[in-house]
């Protein structure tokens, strides 16, 4: 049975003849971890990291529903949530399903959940909710238009033309240490100020936040530098459009 729940003959996945990878194993019980799973052949739909992206918004959801009322259930659903960010990405690379439904599903729950999360937040503290506005229309309008132009010119959404984007947003996507640790540091910096409306006389959270304000405020920058470096390389793309008619 799958989480003791479904048949497990429903779920003979199999991934290029693989079996489940060490990371899966401590979410299945063990007579599932021991089969080789077959997803649906060309599925899409079931490709590995997209099912865990399904789980992802499941998750983050149940997260949001409960966070008024449990901020340890929140905080843990929203880690985890995030975390697997990191888990589909391996698998589209290690079992071959990469797919443009991936990336789309990968995009989209970055930016719901870090929105859902800014929306709480606009509530717990009404001061900053303009800010809070902003920066959503900022992380919004600089990932769709990087998406919209990677996918007009058929490239990863990661891609990086240095000729229309700055060298720092180049290595912040070519280096994907550098590209982890910034997006952990960012979605801390709001969790930690979650924790902190709930323990508002807390020293180690504050102490938290200052450590990753520093990488909080990247983030933003790099937001502008995108959004500014799409802008410029889908009118570059328009123009040679137009020259070659």
């Amino acid at each position: 049975h799958f989480f003791g729940l479904v048949p497990l003959n429903l779920f003979r996945f199999r991934w290029e003849g693989k079996t489940l990878p060490p990371f899966l194993h401590c979410c299945c019980c063990s007579s599932l971890a021991n089969q080789t799973m077959a997803i649906g052949g060309d599925n899409i739909f079931w490709y590995l990291p997209n099912i865990i992206d399904y789980f992802r918004v499941v998750t983050v959801l149940i997260g949001f529903a409960v966070a008024f009322d449990s901020p340890t259930a929140f905080g843990l659903l929203y880690l985890v949530s995030f975390l697997l960010d990191g888990v589909d990405g391996y698998a589209a690379r290690r079992y071959s399903q990469c797919s443009q439904l991936g990336t789309v599903l990968d995009m989209i729950t970055d930016r719901f959940s870090t929105a859902g999360l800014c929306l709480i937040l606009s509530h717990m503290f009404p001061f900053w909710t303009f800010g809070f506005i902003l920066l959503n229309v900022l992380d919004f309008c600089s990932h769709w238009f990087k998406m919209y132009v990677s996918l007009l010119l058929n490239q990863p959404h990661k891609t990086v033309n240095r000729k229309q984007y700055n060298v720092l947003l180049y290595h912040y996507y070519s280096n994907r240490i550098v590209l982890g640790g910034v997006c952990l540091g960012n979605e801390l910096f709001y969790l930690v100020l979650y924790f902190i409306h709930w323990a508002p006389g807390s020293l180690l959270l504050r102490l938290a936040l200052l450590l990753c304000a520093p990488v909080w405020a990247f983030k933003q920058v790099t937001n502008v530098i995108q959004l500014t470096g799409s802008m410029s390389e889908l009118v570059a793309w328009e123009h040679a459009r137009k020259g070659r008619k």
